[in-house]
């Protein structure tokens, strides 16, 4: 196989015998590894891994004082969810404990000691390489599912940001892919080992082959209308905000800003942007978004409701994920001269409003229990 650049490949030794180790050192540095650490012992071994990321990590089977060895290192990777390719060294090679090591998952199983005169060294750099082409291939499983597992957490802590994760944990952050790389460098991680994603909030496509329902609403502007004469029409801002009132009140639910509903045309928030009160972009947008909604429900409401804008057919559009509310949300009337408190709920596609008292006091008396 072709060499790869592996000056910033981080690597994790294990030898407990000095004069193997020496040697060790110089054949992987003749090989051009740069990034080496050393452990003498498992506790050794621990602390590296508390200090570290490793892509590769190379592990003396016994290990003097310590009957476990390298598999000790080995049990303590796996309690960690580390995402590293673990090559067992050995000068006991024995059947036994090449299954053990094959069953635990380890990359590979190199004995010191090779048959027909191969060179362990030259073993040890190959199989290296292959591990670390396998790594940027492929990535790791664990962190995959890992990914898919916590998209809840992912979204409440990391919406529309990416994020590098290694080892079942998100190591970095960022808003835009290229200074998530610009952080990974500057920690002098490599940048194929970890998963990099974007914590969107939702996935835009499934929902456009769905029609609108109890928890999904489209919306083809917040604001905008061409035909009237400041282009801002209250009514449209209005359906909006009693669209989200009612999801807090329901079971929660995505209204998507953007999407024409009879066609699933995207039509774009862009001229939105173009009527905010002030930054005229999606900064903007959002801050008019976030001062109506606590202006009109309240701002003990904005814990429920995430904000995300996704790209489509190069047009931006706005997804709101609306949590179902531990309280009831009333929504103020948009008529200055009212102190209405409307309270809208969800029945199926439409968000309506409640007008019987009793109605009222039997669904505020039904939130309380």
């Amino acid at each position: 196989m072709n060499d790869l650049d592996i000056t910033n490949t981080h690597l994790l030794l294990v030898e407990d015998t000095e004069e193997f180790l020496e040697l060790l050192l110089e054949e992987l540095e003749i090989f051009g590894y740069k990034n080496i650490v050393i452990a003498h012992n498992p506790t050794e071994a621990k602390e590296k891994l508390d200090q570290h990321v490793f892509e590769v990590i190379i592990a003396d089977m016994r290990l003097a004082g310590d009957s476990g060895g390298g598999f000790l290192v080995f049990e303590e990777i796996q309690k960690r969810n580390i995402t590293a390719a673990v090559i067992i060294l050995t000068a006991n090679d024995t059947v036994i404990d090449c299954r053990k090591a094959h069953k635990l998952g380890a990359w590979d199983y190199i004995p010191k000691s090779m048959f027909d005169g191969a060179d362990p060294f030259n073993e040890l750099h190959q199989s290296i390489q292959e591990a670390i082409t396998y790594l940027n291939r492929w990535g790791n499983r664990k962190d995959e599912q890992w990914l898919a597992n916590n998209s809840e957490y992912l979204q409440e802590n990391y919406l529309d940001q990416y994020v590098a994760i290694i080892n079942q944990n998100v190591m970095e952050s960022a808003k835009t892919e290229e200074e998530l790389k610009t952080k990974i460098h500057e920690r002098k991680l490599p940048l194929f080992l970890p998963i990099i994603e974007k914590i969107e909030i939702v996935d835009i496509e499934k929902l456009l082959q769905q029609e609108e329902s109890d928890t999904l609403e489209f919306k083809e502007s917040f604001y905008y209308d061409a035909n009237e004469e400041d282009n801002k029409n209250v009514g449209l801002r209005f359906n909006n905000l009693k669209t989200i009132a009612a999801f807090l009140n329901s079971e929660g639910g995505t209204l998507l800003i953007g999407i024409v509903d009879k066609d699933k045309s995207i039509y774009g928030i862009e001229n939105d942007f173009l009527i905010s009160d002030k930054k005229q972009n999606q900064d903007g947008f959002e801050l008019m978004l976030n001062n109506m909604i606590s202006h009109y429900i309240g701002t003990e409401f904005s814990q429920f409701i995430k904000i995300s804008f996704v790209e489509i057919e190069d047009k931006q559009v706005c997804a709101m994920v609306v949590k179902k509310s531990n309280q009831v949300a009333f929504m103020k009337s948009l008529n200055k001269k009212e102190n209405d408190k409307l309270l809208f709920v969800r029945q199926g596609n439409r968000s309506i409003k409640l007008t019987n008292p009793e109605e009222i006091y039997n669904y505020c008396k039904m939130q309380k229990t």
